[in-house]
């Protein structure tokens, strides 16, 4: 290897030239500019820092500020004894002055009690933690040269550059000084990177983000774009340009903006083939106009050898060589059919099928740039027959026990697989803790083996947090599964979890049983967090056996006393549909508007609480978190009562989906009164379904009482904090549908216009609750318009002094005269005092004569997932 100080522009280029880097002169021009810099950065940046010796750092500068998890920490050697080097994750140091006396010690929450977390992720809502992985794309190097057969250049169409030698030879011979111009070498191909949304989708994303980064900085293409594909909720295929991995706001494209009349666009599809729409053969379509236009390839996340248990098991493994450059599909040179088939390939899909490995990524690229007789694998798709799959698909799927899971799962998957399947058991199942287990226990697994498990039937989605679906295992295959891990692997991965688990909230155990139990030194937040690792691991070892079981009634008896009231509410997961307002300008110079509703599915959690008789009351559950009360001055409508705007903090809680119906009001108004009596059917609009008005302050405080005492659970009226951030559902415009409303959508005087709305249709009465089909972001329906609904504060004419948390403002001096709050409008007023932020007052003993004013419940348990 020649020194750098010996390397001449010559020999560099002779060796970028053996790389088989094809490199203008620019092009090298602007990598020594590079290099130089960098040089000059790495020695301004030697001569600035000073060297720390060991010692050096006192104590007290240690505790300047917190250290935020987003923030990079410099290791540095301090007095501090060192932990044992076989701790793989090392306990926070604790205060020699303050030693934990217990098996749970919560240190005090000064900074240098906080635990260094620089190389951990953050945690996001929905998971209970998150832990360090290894790269999930592996070989990088390997698939990057892979890619160099794509590297060609082609003359440009659009960019000319000096044609030294001509413009030498037309001076010379014909005296002519003008410049010969010819077209600048261009990379010859763009890449549409097209990435499948779909359930499977989240096990793959860090690989898809890895591949994405690696074409764009590979330098093989022109240019490199990336697409989303995801079906709406009626099965409709849509795509749309990835900014981030949700096409919610974002407006849908047609696949034929993917095409390319010149032929120099690449598309790769990044799936692993086993969603519906490959089932049900809804993709083949949009395949085949990509295919017959430009080349197009499969990226296929799974190995070879589980390709048979995706929808590409239901064509022909063929070999694929190409005799021209970037040809489209249908003009592949198939081989390896078989004699005895008759397939119809004027009707068949031919699709090259590679891996994200180097060896299967460089025979594809080979054929794409028609480098003679290389041969790639792909797959054959005769569409006549992949039609007639889905019906029998259905009929011969049957519902499989945990035992046939369990028994199916050992006998196909492979014995890593196996292995991680059993550690996951022991513990909650997230992606997280898996790549902690992969990362500590299991290094020789990779994401092969993760989605081997999460593809096999073990696994059932139980609840999603926007894009991010938790998992469970199927009932029974949990036990199962213990059953065949060996006890000292169960104590290890309990112990890996549990101290990661320990240095993510600053607490220091001893074992893996301290966190089986909620200290009630902790916080209500730590107790939730903790809860999931307490209940599984409880489980576990309840299932083991002997000793280990006896310890498990132990911790449960001694923990009873701080149990939550979440405990006993079970989640289920309910899908709804999400509705958003578009405003795009049309007509002459653009100054008509068109409003366009854009649908969407999504999926909350709640319960349902049986009232009897066939009656239920659906709660939804709200998550905590912080968000701006009040509106803008800027926003039309807005009123003084409506500032200042100021940050509210709030806990998680439960809010009713609906309003209270006439049905719901009935059922719990025949309940033993508490303290005022109430009417059985006090509405003027009749109807099981519509919503309860004609109601007072103090007949829905009655209401709540009622239904607590029955229930046993604390029902109550919504503060008017968290009646907003319910309604809001993390929206900023003054409707959560956006910056208008539309009688599509609501029910209000539809005479009256908001923004640029239109005028729509006015009923003039209650409507059914939920039955414009469409909820905010959170699930909650009906709270733009149909009734105005209670809650429990005072009427204060501003926000001055209000309260930062989600406690009801209330007067310290009750009055009765004192007006209470009421909040989302009604069917008889304009969609101005429809916002979000709108407010509006009556006495409490009012209601009676009102056929608009109603009210929906909140429960206060808290709740974690």
């Amino acid at each position: 290897m020649m020194k750098p100080e010996t390397l001449g522009i010559a020999a560099l280029n002779f060796h970028l030239k053996r790389a088989e880097l094809d490199l203008d002169g620019e092009q090298i021009a602007d990598i020594l500019w590079l290099a130089v810099q960098i040089r000059k950065l790495e020695e301004s940046s030697l001569k600035e820092t000073p060297a720390v010796q060991i010692g050096e750092v006192e104590e007290s500068s240690l505790q300047e500020r917190p250290i935020e998890d987003s923030e990079t920490v410099i290791e540095t050697k301090t007095k501090t004894p060192k932990t044992q080097p076989d701790a793989k994750l090392t306990p926070p140091i604790k205060s020699a002055s303050s030693p934990p006396t217990a098996s749970a010690h919560l240190p005090p929450s000064s900074p240098h009690n906080s635990t260094d977390n620089s190389t951990e992720k953050t945690v996001s809502k929905g998971i209970p933690f998150q832990a360090p992985a290894a790269p999930a794309l592996r070989q990088t190097l390997g698939l990057a040269r892979a890619l160099r057969a794509l590297m060609r250049k082609v003359p440009s169409q659009t960019q000319t550059v000096l044609d030294e030698e001509e413009t030498v030879t037309q001076i010379v011979e014909k005296k002519i000084w003008t410049p010969v111009l010819k077209p600048a070498p261009e990379r010859w191909l763009d890449l549409a990177l097209v990435v499948e949304e779909s359930r499977s989708t989240v096990i793959w994303q860090e690989i898809i983000a890895e591949f994405q980064k690696l074409t764009e900085l590979q330098g093989a293409f022109r240019d490199v774009r990336t697409w989303g594909l995801k079906t709406d909720h009626d099965g409709v295929i849509k795509l749309f340009p990835k900014g981030n991995f949700s096409a919610n706001k974002q407006g849908f494209r047609s696949p034929k903006e993917l095409l390319d009349p010149a032929g120099r666009r690449l598309i790769l599809l990044i799936s692993d083939c086993i969603s519906p729409i490959w089932r049900q053969g809804k993709i083949h379509d949009l395949l085949k106009l990509w295919s017959n236009a430009c080349s197009l390839a499969i990226v296929q996340l799974l190995p070879e050898r589980l390709w048979g248990r995706t929808a590409l098991g239901a064509g022909f493994p063929v070999q694929l060589s190409a005799l021209a450059p970037g040809i489209p599909n249908p003009q592949l040179i198939v081989d390896g059919l078989p004699v005895w088939e008759d397939v119809d390939l004027a009707n068949s899909l031919t699709l090259p099928v590679v891996t994200l490995e180097p060896d299967s990524l460089k025979q594809w690229s080979r054929v794409v740039a028609g480098l003679g007789n290389t041969q790639t694998a792909g797959i054959l798709l005769e569409l006549s027959l992949v039609a007639s799959l889905p019906q029998a698909l259905s009929t011969a799927q049957n519902q499989l026990s945990a035992v046939d899971l369990v028994k199916r799962f050992r006998t196909t998957a492979s014995p890593t697989a196996r292995r991680l399947a059993g550690l996951m058991a022991a513990v909650p199942v997230s992606l997280p803790v898996v790549y902690l287990i992969q990362e500590t226990l299991l290094p020789e697994s990779m994401q092969v083996h993760v989605a081997e498990v999460f593809m096999s039937g073990l696994l059932q989605p139980v609840s999603s947090q926007g894009e991010i679906v938790q998992y469970e295992f199927v009932e029974g295959v949990r036990d199962l599964l213990v059953d065949s891990v060996p006890i000292p692997d169960v104590d290890a991965v309990l112990e890996e979890v549990s101290q990661y688990i320990a240095r993510k909230f600053g607490i220091y155990i001893k074992n893996f049983t301290a966190l089986l139990s909620a200290d009630f030194k902790w916080d209500k937040v730590t107790q939730q967090k903790i809860m999931p690792f307490a209940q599984i691991t409880t489980q576990v070892l309840h299932r083991l056996g002997g000793e280990y079981a006896a310890l498990a009634e132990h911790l449960e008896r001694i923990s009873s006393h701080s149990s939550d009231a979440s405990i006993d509410i079970e989640l289920e997961p309910f899908d709804f549909e999400v509705a958003t307002i578009e405003l795009k300008q049309t007509g002459w110079l653009r100054k008509e508007t068109e409003l366009i509703i854009n649908r969407h599915q999504q999926q909350a959690d709640g319960f349902t609480q049986d009232l009897g008789n066939g009656i239920e009351l659906e709660m939804v559950a709200i998550p905590e978190g912080s968000f701006i009360m009040g509106s803008p001055k800027t926003e039309e409508g807005h009123s003084n009562s409506e500032s200042p705007q100021h940050q509210v903090t709030v806990k998680s809680f439960f809010m009713g989906k609906y309003p209270i119906t006439q049905a719901q009001w009935q059922a719990v108004a025949a309940l033993p009164q508490v303290k005022t009596e109430l009417k059985p059917n006090p509405s003027y609009f009749k109807g099981k379904d519509l919503p309860v008005e004609r109601v007072s302050w103090d007949d829905a405080v009655e209401f709540c009482e009622r239904l607590s005492q029955y229930t046993k659970r604390p029902y109550r009226l919504p503060s008017e904090a968290q009646w907003e951030y319910a309604c809001r559902a993390g929206t900023t415009t003054p409707f959560h549908f956006g910056e208008t409303i539309t009688t599509d959508l609501a029910n209000y005087d539809g005479d009256y216009t908001y923004g640029s709305g239109a005028k729509g249709k006015y009923v003039k009465e209650t409507t059914p609750v939920g039955s414009f089909g469409v909820a905010n972001n959170f699930g909650l329906y009906d709270m733009h318009g149909n009734v105005w609904e209670w809650c429990a504060d005072h009427w204060h004419s501003h926000y001055q002094g209000a309260p930062t948390d989600d406690s009801a403002w209330q007067y310290d001096n009750e009055n009765y005269n004192y007006q209470r709050l009421l909040r989302g409008g009604c069917w008889v007023i304009s969609p101005l005092y429809c916002r979000s932020g709108s407010r509006h007052k009556s006495y409490p003993a009012f209601g009676h004569l009102d056929t608009y004013i109603g009210f929906r419940v909140m429960c206060g348990c808290a709740w974690t997932l």
